[in-house]
């Protein structure tokens, strides 16, 4: 499954990964304005909103005008968002839930609940049935249950894989931290903050090139048809 998630993703990356990480390498500059909040409660809440809050919200969309692009059905993310024009209320509404969960993960876990946030992203199946069945999100929550009830195995992976995927990010941005550690302050966080960008930006794509295929796992159950 990995090797096909990583195929589909190799032939897609180049009308995926550029609209990405420009998207999140912009929202990670965006903690540089920390720097000049005096107020420790306020400079936390900015934290927590900059890094968890509007990456799940934003990357709930790029997660549903990927899905169109990887199944076939458009060629980039901005022909592939024109698609969803039907569905765009209902895929708001799915990307403010992600905002929640992962503003949730980010105070009770802290920086692993960062770390693990494509975890939340969609939220997962709801937003994947929503954008390759075209349901609404009342019909997609149904069938998430459904399809979770009679195969929770297929939900492992789907939230165990990103997680994982997360925290390799993580540990390359840590690396990346100490071989920039000669650099000054500014240009250092700025150059950090973009490396950061780039790795999530990267991986989005890919987050949603396995969860398509985990989808038609699952929906298959139902009697619907996998993912191509």
């Amino acid at each position: 499954m990995l090797r096909q998630a990583g195929a589909m993703y190799a032939a897609r990356a180049g009308r995926l990964v550029p609209a990405s990480v420009l998207v999140f390498v912009v929202l990670r500059e965006l903690l540089l304005v920390i720097a000049a909040v005096e107020s420790p409660v306020t400079a936390l809440l900015l934290a927590v909103i900059i890094q968890a809050v509007i990456p799940a919200f934003v990357g709930s969309l790029l997660v549903a005008a990927a899905l169109v692009v990887l199944v076939g059905e458009a060629e980039a993310v901005g022909p592939a968002w024109a698609a969803l024009s039907d569905q765009r209320a209902d895929i708001y509404r799915a990307a403010r839930w992600s905002a929640v969960l992962a503003l949730f993960a980010a105070v009770t876990l802290g920086a692993f609940g960062i770390i693990v946030q494509p975890v939340v992203l969609g939220p997962p199946l709801v937003i994947h049935d929503m954008v390759l069945r075209r349901s609404r999100l009342d019909v997609a929550w149904t069938r998430t249950r459904e399809m979770v009830s009679r195969d929770s195995l297929q939900l492992v992976y789907l939230l165990a894989i990103p997680a994982a995927i997360g925290i390799l990010l993580s540990s390359a941005v840590g690396a990346f931290g100490v071989v920039s550690s000669n650099i000054p302050g500014a240009p250092r966080a700025v150059l950090h903050f973009a490396a950061q960008g780039v790795l999530l930006g990267a991986a989005i794509p890919l987050v949603a090139a396995i969860g398509a295929l985990l989808y038609g796992e699952m929906a298959s159950t139902l009697g619907g048809e996998e993912t191509a």
